[in-house]
């Protein structure tokens, strides 16, 4: 074997490493790592989990880099126990449920959907989905309120007040409730085809909808869709419905993965870019075509959605790049 391994070899290093997280996050044996050093008979006890099974997880923990070993004692590097701290500006768990997920009936059906241009439905896409919403949830809980809405003094002081805000295609609800906990006297709906009601903040409620449908619910202060406008099929007929329901002071805000679409910049600009188009072949682009788009991703650029906005009759727009890899609309008539 040559000293520099294949890419190829490297690459499988990398992929049987996050398994290894992955799998240790589900059955708890990296909760019992992150609660301190120990062999493999007493990080098993703190799990309740197989010692044998456990010890060839801590061999494949230190193999990977992220646990050291001393005399049959194994304990996380200070760089991977601060990954899973609570400040960390991403779930990592979330990235792990990702990993888990990725190899579920959802991507093992894309080499037929490659074949035949038609996508994938978003049902089959479900634990993704949970997964991307949790890893994106420190994000939104650091900078939809205070950086995104707070770069616009007059719209933040009416959802203090009290006004009418939607969130489409709002998955599970995650961001859209941390917008109703932000703004209590605010009316909060979320609207996508696979919500599911939420019972925990009291001025939140969900609809199974799409955002056809948003029309039906009055006008809004604030309407917003956050890292899923490429999720649907015609991103421009949703931003025109969305539009729509602006009241007369409303204003849209759009945040997408910020891309410039050349293949070549965007590789020497983000060092995570592979994880933006594999997420887009594996997820995103398959919702898209399932809901008969043309495969819109944020991996061509976002020229599109400027393009949206201003054929949605959106002619004030603040478009900016948030330090949380986002590229933010603001955008009123």
């Amino acid at each position: 074997m040559p000293e520099a391994a294949p890419l190829l070899l490297q690459h499988l290093n990398g992929m049987y490493a996050m398994q290894v997280l992955a799998v240790g996050d589900r059955s708890g044996a990296l909760a019992a790592l992150l609660d301190g050093p120990g062999d493999a008979a007493e990080i098993a006890a703190r799990s309740s989990l197989d010692e044998r099974n456990v010890e060839q997880w801590l061999r494949c923990m230190h193999a990977a880099g992220y646990a050291r070993h001393e005399a049959g004692v194994f304990r996380l590097t200070p760089e991977a126990a601060a990954t899973f701290d609570d400040g960390f500006p991403i779930d990592a768990r979330g990235i792990l449920d990702f990993v888990f997920a990725i190899s579920g009936e959802g991507v093992r059906r894309i080499p037929d959907a490659m074949r035949t241009g038609e996508g994938v439905e978003p049902e089959a896409f479900a634990e993704l989905g949970a997964a991307a919403s949790r890893i994106n949830s420190r994000l939104y809980a650091a900078a939809l309120v205070d950086e995104w809405i707070a770069r616009d003094p007059a719209l933040d002081a009416r959802l203090g007040a009290g006004a009418a805000i939607a969130d489409i295609a709002c998955g599970d609800g995650d961001a859209t409730a941390q917008l109703a906990r932000a703004f209590p006297r605010s009316r909060v709906i979320g609207i996508d085809p696979g919500a599911r009601p939420r019972t925990d903040v009291p001025n939140l409620t969900l609809f199974a909808e799409t955002a056809e449908r948003l029309g039906d619910h009055g006008a809004f202060a604030l309407v917003t869709c956050l890292d899923a406008l490429h999720h649907l099929g015609d991103p421009a007929a949703a931003v025109r419905q969305m539009a729509g329901a602006l009241d007369g002071e409303g204003v849209l805000l759009i945040a997408e993965t910020s891309m410039t679409g050349d293949v070549d910049r965007d590789i020497a600009a983000d060092p995570f870019v592979l994880s933006t188009h594999a997420a887009g072949l594996f997820y995103c682009m398959q919702d898209n075509l399932a809901a008969g788009g043309d495969g819109t991703t944020t991996s061509r650029g976002l020229d599109w959605v400027a393009t949206a906005v201003a054929e949605a009759g959106l002619g004030a727009v603040d478009a900016f790049e948030s330090d949380t890899g986002f590229r933010v609309f603001l955008a009123r008539r």
